[in-house]
């Protein structure tokens, strides 16, 4: 690792340029409650926590321009300590070119990118990949990998050891177990990432750009590596089903403490 790769500043990078249209709440799914806390949280506070934990100062955010509740929540990141910079993205369109409209801010840093909708346990998952990106001078690329719950729903990543040796962007049938949940790049992937958006065009029966072609010429080059941890979990709750489910998990735990408390 030379000098400036030392000194390289490293960056949090969320996209919250969606429509949310899955949901179809009257609000930006970001600002939906921490279902866990007694006061009102919303979960993207779960993803800049974790950029907190792991010691990053500025954040980025591609922000799709109608989620005022969201920009009026967050405002410009002082009361977490930290800064907050915004890159409007104004006609959503597909994940890495929404992770694009912010070029102009991280080509030359180091960046630690994860969605705004999800739960990461354990909470230092973050500090632990950026540790490991850092202690690894081959990698250009670390995917914090996680065993998926329905791999054919995902971007499934098949690896040798802690070298990836291919991401699958939705499979229709496969046997590989694990998916990527966030990202550590270089600037180089962030001039492929660019160049990508700029010059390719949707794979043939699809309607959007996927993250996952863009890495391809990296992992051909032995460039991407995998990160994991034991008892690492995801939580995507991107859908009603999720949100459900995470709340039954709360009362399951309430009763089980219950239990507990009057058998004791």
């Amino acid at each position: 690792m030379n000098w400036e790769e030392i000194i390289m500043e490293t960056v949090g990078l969320i996209p919250c340029a969606g429509k949310g249209s899955r949901l179809g709440m009257p609000f930006s799914k970001e600002m939906f409650p921490d279902v866990h806390n007694v006061n009102y949280r919303p979960i993207i506070m779960y993803t800049i926590d974790a950029m907190i934990r792991a010691g990053i100062k500025h954040i980025i955010i591609t922000v799709n321009p109608r989620k005022t509740d969201l920009l009026k929540y967050l405002g410009n990141g002082k009361q977490f300590g930290i800064d907050l910079t915004y890159c409007i993205h104004p006609e959503p369109k597909s994940l890495p070119e929404s992770l694009n409209e912010a070029y102009h801010l991280i080509k030359d840093k180091r960046v630690v990118f994860a969605m705004p909708d999800t739960v990461i346990q354990p909470q230092n998952f973050l500090t632990q990949a950026l540790q490991y990106h850092l202690g690894n001078t081959k990698s250009e690329v670390t995917l914090g990998c996680f065993k998926a719950k329905n791999p054919t729903s995902v971007s499934v990543v098949d690896f040798d050891g802690e070298k990836v040796t291919n991401v699958i962007e939705k499979p229709k049938e496969t046997n590989l177990q694990w998916m990527w949940g966030m990202m550590v790049w270089n600037p180089v992937f962030s001039q492929k990432l660019n160049y990508f958006c700029e010059n390719m065009s949707p794979r043939e029966g699809v309607k959007e750009l996927y993250i996952s072609d863009a890495l391809h010429d990296l992992i051909a080059d032995e460039k991407v590596y995998s990160f994991t941890c034991d008892n690492s979990h995801y939580r995507d709750l991107g859908t009603f089903k999720e949100i459900n489910d995470w709340g039954i998990e709360i009362e399951v735990g309430k009763m089980q403490r219950n239990s507990y408390v009057t058998s004791t």
